[in-house]
């Protein structure tokens, strides 16, 4: 037997109740070439529940254990996609080594990818790490471990382990051939009828260099899906789920060829795509399909996007601040819900840049439709290792939380006499412009129930013990059942919370 699984976050932000896609691409794929082996994939947060405190943790690691105890894997696989999700994935791993130091552990994910010292400078209980994408070397490594030999192996590509203190990486290999994508497998997972979400990516990469995202890192360039396996992925999925909405995880999505056969799945999508990709003109053949059009703008002052590498000049940012416009003006026409994803306090920013962006805001905001629209902004955060973090010790009056890879390194002073309280008032004034209708509301509470709810708001007493694993209150469960309880509560919460709405991300961070 051999387990893929993906560990909880400790930001409450983080859980959609979507079946967890990248490892289950990794895990479908060695399931697909390796028929006769034995391969299960667990959701911690989906099969155990959302630990709202230390008790509720253990709990939660009590019962995996006597899970392991009665599956006795040979080897377990732990993707780690996220930065809220790397000290758990490392409780985790001790956790398991604890109990049996004979099971394999192996992590993939962007998070290993990067940071594979780290993680071998924390713990000794990862055995291998998989640096980039998943699926051919978790083929060779299962292959491995089902013969009982040791996967650690210099003729696999993309791995690093650790043995006397010595990192060793082998070579870099081939990006994945996406023609041999396996089809999704819906049966590895417990509960696959208990998911509201339907996550899928049409292609994998993203040619722009935007120098706050770790895409580049491991996939520098777009690669699209063969229609043919989209196709029969979605049929299937369709089949032996319960979940209508489709959440698209693409680093850019441009794939809107893909629309007729989503209407005549009778699904509805979920897209996230850059303001200078997207063409205005498409949007109202779209928008019957479309639930909810999230743009990443990020900001509207030019030196801010330059210093991104979002645009190239001034043309460019022309483009995309009038396209921006358009976009907007044509979803609000179509009652499409929009959200847009903005930055604020990026190193070099002064004063000016965020006045920018809320005065263009302000123009947006006029143009407000039934379908309603939120500015999803949020603080800078850099991290060692980036081209941000670079970027922010190159300037000499940027100051950030240095706080290494674990830690929240928020930019405190983007620029010389620009404090973060400033930063902060202008967060509040732009989130304050979001038209948050009820098609808005009811749509993002589809795919993020717990959207900017300050994680101690999950244990109030407005919230039902349905919504609850146990009398003790300590596990939120995030099935179907206990979200649709819950999701009806939301509007009084949101008004309860609404002073830490707009604050920082922090305030969605679980404390364990």
């Amino acid at each position: 037997m051999i387990l893929f699984v993906e560990p909880i976050s400790k930001n409450t932000g983080m859980y959609v109740p979507a079946y967890p896609l990248p490892v289950m691409e990794v895990a479908s794929y060695v399931k697909f070439n390796l028929p006769d082996v034995e391969i299960k994939v667990i959701s911690i947060p989906m099969d155990y529940g959302l630990p709202l405190g230390k008790k509720g943790k253990e709990q939660i690691e009590n019962e995996f254990l006597k899970d392991l105890s009665k599956i006795k894997p040979k080897g377990i696989g732990i993707s780690c996609t996220a930065i809220s999700q790397a000290e758990e994935v490392i409780n985790l791993c001790n956790l398991i080594k604890g109990f049996d130091p004979n099971i394999f552990i192996f992590l993939g994910g962007y998070f290993p990818t990067l940071y594979y010292e780290e993680i071998f400078s924390r713990t000794s209980a990862v055995d291998l790490i998989v640096l980039g994408e998943g699926e051919v070397p978790a083929l060779k490594i299962v292959t491995l471990l089902n013969k009982d030999q040791n996967p650690i192996n210099n003729n696999i590509p993309n791995l690093a382990w650790k043995t006397d203190g010595k990192i060793h990486l082998t070579q870099k290999g081939k990006p994945f051939d996406l023609s041999r994508k396996a089809p999704l497998n819906p049966d590895l997972l417990r509960h696959p009828g208990r998911y509201d979400i339907l996550p899928y990516a049409f292609s994998r990469g993203c040619p722009y260099k935007c120098n706050f995202c770790m895409e580049e890192s491991i996939r520098p360039y777009r690669r699209e899906v063969p229609n043919d396996i989209i196709h029969f992925d979605l049929k299937n999925l369709l089949g032996q789920t319960n979940a209508h909405t489709l959440l698209v995880s693409d680093a850019l999505f441009k794939s809107f060829d893909i629309f007729p056969l989503l209407r005549s799945l009778n699904l509805k999508v979920n897209f996230e795509t850059r303001c200078d990709v997207l063409n205005p003109s498409i949007i109202p053949d779209i928008s019957d399909v479309c639930g909810v059009l999230a743009l990443g703008f990020e900001s509207a002052s030019y030196h801010t996007l330059r210093r991104m590498n979002k645009v190239k000049d001034r043309s460019h940012y022309e483009k995309y601040i009038s396209n921006t416009m358009a976009i907007f003006k044509e979803a609000a026409r179509n009652e499409i819900p929009l959200v847009v994803f903005m930055i604020a306090g990026y190193p070099g920013d002064t004063e000016e840049d965020l006045k920018e962006s809320l005065v263009f805001a302000k123009s947006l905001s006029k143009h407000k439709g039934p379908g309603g629209h939120i500015f999803k902004i949020g603080e800078c955060r850099v991290y060692p290792k980036t081209k941000i973090y670079d970027l922010a010790l190159s300037l000499p009056d940027v100051v950030f939380d240095d706080d290494g890879v674990f830690g929240q390194n928020i930019v405190r002073q983007p620029s010389k006499n620009f404090d973060f309280d400033t930063v902060l008032f202008y967060m509040r004034e732009i989130y304050n412009l979001s038209n948050p209708t009820s098609e808005l509301q009811d749509t993002l509470l589809n795919i993020m129930p717990f959207f900017r709810l300050p994680a101690h708001a999950l244990k109030d007493d407005l919230i039902p013990n349905t919504c609850f694993r146990g009398e003790d209150r300590q596990i939120f469960s995030i099935q179907s059942k206990s979200l649709a309880a819950f999701r009806p509560l939301t509007p009084k919460l949101t008004d309860k919370y609404a002073n830490l709405m707009s604050e920082q991300r922090s305030v969605r961070d679980l404390v364990f």
